[in-house]
Parts: structure tokens; sequence; C-alpha cells
């Protein structure tokens, strides 16, 4: 038998040979802007639609793959996230502040005395949460072996003491052969005879290249030789076994994306409750980027938004502008558009007058900002729309026409809706039998 050249490579030289892979670190979203706001008229789902944005920025799936799933299930999704403290959910209010969102003091009366205690608000507190992750994560080192390496690692550990040689079976369905016994091994090239059922294939030496094992273990080629395909297979069945068998035994923490979402965003004043974050919020500026930046917060802590942290909003255009947000904040969302979709709405008749009412609300604002949207009229008939339009349209459109009622009663009366003036009210008149 000619000198073996085992191993190939030991385990500890290839180390000390070459630094490990560490596994590449990615907020695996790249579908979705870190900072967004979807806006738009009230009842178009904004709100509705946030549990489909949410999940898409966790899970890294498109709306349109979202939209495929029953709402029910999507639903279990997300509230099963909001357990597990991956989404947080608030609404935006004039009395929101920086100490709700950030940080700030609160009143304690435990002990009968009264003082205060720092406390984190929520944003700081889904931030530090999203950040561990991302920390955890990071700094896990997963050491990719070398295909070389585990095949080195496999034939010393498997060798026959006795005969020096290393058995691979086949797979079952091979009718003649029922294994390969490798005896040599150089720098390129595996030598090896067959056995079949009965006995070895004395004499034999046949050659199996090792870059050619290695492209296969990649999924970068195939072998095109039928004849030696289940040999090159087979052995690299054996390398992944192993490195299977030889994974470690404690589980890596995966990157989790984590989001904020924020209803009616413009409600409050988002300048004061944002604070520091208006330059921390940046993609470039999140901890974990090239340019990572932290701010001292009044406490004296030092503060971070990590990369995998997502702030989704809602704005209601008709309850304030978007002209009306700080530009240096601005300019830091991504805005999404969400206008009224007559298709939703079932009922010809009622789509109609769906379409006919934002046809003329359009034309007396000369905007988009304050249509209706078709949630007032989805799954409604129209012996509904009495209900809808005197208890929630009608005065929607007094405060959309402050001090101009007349405009308001022209406007259903030129779409020949049954309304009428009693006592200095606009009523849209139910049918009587």
């Amino acid at each position: 038998m000619t000198e073996k050249k085992y191993p190939l490579q030991t385990p500890e030289s290839s180390q000390a040979e070459e630094a490990p892979t560490h596994y590449h670190l990615t907020t695996r979203n790249h579908l979705y802007p870190k900072n967004m706001i979807l806006y738009g008229p009230p009842g178009t789902g904004k709100t509705y639609q946030t549990v489909n944005y949410a999940l898409a920025m966790i899970e890294n799936k498109s709306l349109e793959e979202l939209a495929e799933e029953p709402r029910a299930d999507l639903i279990k999704r997300f509230n099963a996230y909001k357990e597990k403290l991956q989404i947080a959910f608030i609404t935006f209010h004039q009395s929101y502040s920086y100490e709700d969102f950030i940080q700030g003091l609160r009143p304690n009366t435990n002990m009968g005395t009264l003082h205060f205690e720092r406390r984190d608000g929520i944003f700081k507190r889904m931030a530090d949460r999203a950040r561990k992750n991302f920390d955890t994560f990071s700094q896990q080192q997963v050491f990719k072996k070398r295909f070389e390496d585990l095949l080195n690692e496999l034939l010393i550990k498997n060798i026959d003491p006795e005969t020096e040689e290393i058995e691979v079976y086949l797979d079952s369905s091979h009718r003649i052969y029922q294994s390969i016994i490798i005896f040599e091994m150089t720098d390129t090239t595996l030598f090896y005879k067959r056995r079949t059922k009965r006995d070895i294939i004395k004499n034999e030496s046949k050659e199996m290249n090792i870059d050619t094992l290695k492209n296969i273990y990649e999924d970068v080629t195939f072998v095109k030789d039928a004849i030696n395909q289940k040999y090159y297979e087979a052995v690299v069945q054996a390398v992944r076994q192993y490195e299977e068998n030889h994974k470690p035994e404690k589980s890596l923490q995966q990157l989790q994306n984590y989001v904020v979402i924020i209803d009616e965003i413009n409600r409050a004043n988002i300048s004061r409750v944002f604070g520091e974050l208006i330059t921390l919020i940046e993609s470039d500026k999140r901890y974990g980027s090239d340019n990572g930046l932290s701010v001292t917060l009044p406490s004296g802590e030092n503060f971070t938004v990590p990369a995998n942290l997502y702030i989704l909003g809602t704005m209601n255009t008709a309850d304030r502008s978007i002209a009306l947000i700080d530009t240096a904040l601005r300019r830091r969302f991504v805005f999404e558009a969400i206008y009224p979709d007559a298709s939703l709405i079932a009922d010809k008749e009622v789509k109609k007058v769906f379409k006919d009412l934002n046809e003329k609300i359009l034309q007396e604002k000369n905007s988009p900002d304050y249509l209706i949207g078709q949630a007032f009229f989805i799954g409604k008939a129209m012996e509904d729309l009495p209900q809808v339009f005197n208890y929630q349209l009608i005065p929607l459109l007094l405060e959309y026409f402050p001090n101009r009622r007349d405009t308001v009663l022209r406007i259903l009366q030129d779409m020949a809706l049954p309304v009428e003036e009693v006592n200095y009210q606009i009523r849209y008149k139910e049918a009587t039998d």
C-alpha cells in the first residue's frame, strides 16, 4: 500500500491558519424601511393594515403573501408576537410626552412617603429588548468548518486501525455494490475500491476528486458521470451526517425584528415626544451600523436604537396635515398613502353612494385628504345607510365643512339621497314601509 497522507490537514492547524468564519450579521428584513407612516383619510384601513405590515417586517414576508392568509391567522400571530413583546401598539394623543415614550420620573407612594423614581417609556423598553437580542446574535460566533476539515475529521475518526481504511456505505438502492473502501488520500484525490454484497474487488484503484466532492457539498455542481455519481454522493452524505452529528449542543439565538406601532402618530407633539430619537432612528445612525450613534439621556444613561427595531405609524390626514410634521423628523420617515378602495364594498348600490360622496368631497375640498374611507360602508346594505350617515358620516362632514351646513346639505341632496334638515339637524331619512 502506498504511503498515506492522513491527515490532509488537522483541525488544529486549520483553525490556526485561517480565521473562523463568523455568521454574517443582517437584520433579515430588506423589504421595508426602518421608519414608516401609513397616511390617509379616516376609514381607509390604516390601523387595520398595521397587522399585515408588522408581520411582514417581523417574518420577512411580502404583503402579497400575507394577503393570501385568513385574517384570523394573521391576528393570532400578531397577538402572539405582542405577548412575546416583539410588537408594541400605542396611540399618541395630545398629552403624550417624552416621559411616556422614552424615560421620565414617576411618583411613587410606597411605604407611605412620596418619592420619584425613574421609569423607562415603552419605546426605550422595546429598544433595549431589541438591542439585547441584537447583541446576543452578533456575539455568537458560528464556526463554519471548511469541507476539507470535515472530510479530514470524518476519515480520521472512522479509520480502521488494522487495515488503515475507511468504509463508506452506499444507498441501499444500489444493486451490486454496498460500499466503497477509501484506502488512500492526497491533497486532491481520494483513492477507493468497491465492495460488492459478497466481497471487496481486489487490486481495484478508483479515484475521486476532492474539489468535485466539495462542489457537490456546496451545491455548486453535480457529477455528470452517472456511474460514479453514487460514490460521490455517498461520501458527501457521510460528511453531511458527520457535520450534523457534531453540531454545538447549545441552540443559537436567532436575530429577531421588533416593531413599535404608533397609531395616530400626528396627534401628539412628535418632535417633543421623540426627543433624541430624531437622530438615532436614521438607518445609518442605528446601533449595529457603520455610523451608529448613541446619546446620553437626561438620567445619564447611554441610549441607542438598534437596527432590528422598526417604527410603524398611522396618520389621519383629515385630522392634521402632513405638512405640520417637523421637517427634520418627516425626512426620516417613509410615507405610504392609504386611500379609499371601492373594490372592497360588495353591494353595488352602496358602492355607488360611496363613490359619489367622495367625488363631491373632492370637488369641494380639492384634496384627497378629506375623502371617506371604505370602512364605513363595508358589509353594509342600503337599509343600513341611515344609521351610517346620521351617526357617523354627517357629523364627520360637518367637521370637514365648519360653519357650512348648507354645503353639507347640498352635497347630499346633489347625490339624490333622502336627506332633510329638521330642527337644525341634517338627517338621512329612514325608509318607511
